[in-house]
């Protein structure tokens, strides 16, 4: 496995972490919500090592007849990204239901 650092693949990364930051993954819970950050920390991972996987891993075979696995590591990291946002997605919805929770005031008797 090496690294190929190309300017379309670099661009590439840096867009995917870009569009990922705007879309909020690097903002950890907080307050109520601290006891999610392992979960969030598992998730930005995911998605970061899924778009360095995804764009700038090449993966060189053999001796003589040298074959490039590069397509293995752009599906793995595809996976690792989808699997990254829905994981964040689950996260997210489980800070709501759990908003909700909180801010409903218990019925006193």
């Amino acid at each position: 496995m090496e690294f190929a650092f190309t300017s379309i693949r670099v661009g590439i990364l840096v867009v995917l972490l870009a569009a990922f930051w705007l879309l909020g993954g690097f903002n950890f819970p907080v307050g109520d919500f601290s006891y999610l950050q392992k979960a969030w920390t598992y998730s930005v991972v995911m998605l970061v090592s899924g778009s360095v996987c995804a764009t700038i891993v090449d993966h060189w075979v053999g001796n003589l007849d040298r074959s490039n696995l590069r397509w293995l590591y752009v599906v793995l990291g595809v996976l690792l990204i989808g699997g990254g946002f829905m994981y964040q997605h689950v996260l997210k919805e489980r800070m709501q239901i759990d908003a909700k929770a909180l801010a409903v005031p218990e019925e006193s008797e």
